[in-house]
């Protein structure tokens, strides 16, 4: 055996997916596989092509690309990693891209030989199950940070920005159902419709900064005087929404008024504490009954908020 083969054998048996494996089974799959020198941007596998080789990386480093082009990358292997196995065993066309990212030295087993080998040596059987285990681990965790993602950008889809309250998307997909819910256990749904008054002429007159920040103020004021039950929603521009399941007219007219008065008593001030006009609400508020849907409950609040600006803004009406 010459001084290359025995580097060769050395330097193979150093690796973990080779661990183990006896140095005659070693020279036998020298002999029959080959070493390959690849160019950064080889193309090694492609979903098109039916693959017939198991790569090792020798040295170099390899990417494993998704999208059709090969832009998006999953992964990328360096040495004592190997690709193309999965096709030779599931006898499938590679589900991957797979090209070089820099030059490499691959040492290139024919599909065969891979499955004479696995017969040849325990080892190898052991090693496999044991890259493939890593792998599961690898995609679960992967998966497991994929589905929190989604999640939380699921959350950002329907919480506004402004005020970090539930927003309109969130209504629409919601409300129905809450009224659903109620009328299932027979019990009662009651919600309110709240305008800043004169919020065009607040904004002209301060800036949309101080807008902002006035509606920010609104905002924190509705979400700290409302029921662990209740929920708020900015509905759009100066207009907010709250959900209140569990009440009737009688008790949503009472959190009306105190919203109402908690609002025009609050303080307003930029961020470097210079102090802005104060703000009043106009509020309407509506409830379940045994008719109307969920567009008529939002309907008879909206107009009955319209009342309440009509009669002198500041105010709350049914």
């Amino acid at each position: 055996m010459s001084e290359i083969e025995c580097g060769l054998i050395e330097e193979l048996a150093a690796l973990p997916i080779l661990k183990g494996i006896l140095p005659d089974d070693l020279n036998w799959l020298i002999s029959n596989s080959a070493i390959q020198l690849e160019k950064r941007e080889t193309i090694l596998l492609t979903p098109e092509k039916y693959n017939r080789t198991v790569y090792i990386i020798l040295s170099g480093k390899i990417d494993v690309r998704l999208n059709s082009i090969g832009e998006i990358i999953h992964t990328t292997l360096d040495v004592g990693n190997w690709v193309g196995e999965m096709s030779i065993i599931e006898d499938s066309m590679p589900s991957a891209i797979v090209v070089t990212d820099t030059d490499c030295r691959l040492l290139a087993i024919p599909g065969d030989i891979l499955w004479q080998l696995i017969d040849r040596s325990h080892a190898v059987a052991r090693n496999l199950l044991h890259e493939f285990s890593a792998r599961v681990r690898q995609d679960n965790a992967l998966i497991t940070e994929s589905m929190k993602q989604q999640q939380q950008y699921a959350e950002s889809a329907q919480t506004d920005f402004l005020t970090d309250l539930r927003n309109r998307r969130w209504l629409d997909k919601m409300l129905p159902r809450l009224v659903q819910r109620s009328r299932l256990q027979n019990q009662k749904l009651s919600i309110l419709m709240l305008d800043i008054d004169h919020f065009k002429q607040y904004n002209d007159q301060n800036g949309h900064v101080a807008g902002d920040r006035a509606i920010q103020v609104v905002a924190n004021s509705i979400q700290n005087h409302l029921r662990t039950t209740d929920t708020a929603v900015r509905y759009g521009g100066e207009e907010f929404v709250v959900l209140m399941p569990n009440t009737g007219n009688h008790d949503a007219s009472i959190i009306a008024e105190r919203l109402c008065k908690e609002i025009r008593q609050q303080e307003i001030s930029q961020n470097d504490g210079t102090r802005l006009p104060s703000v009043t609400a106009s509020i309407g508020y509506s409830s379940l009954t045994d008719e109307n849907t969920h567009e008529d409950l939002l309907t008879a609040a909206d107009a009955a908020m319209y009342r309440a600006k009509k009669a002198g803004r500041n105010q709350v009406a049914l």
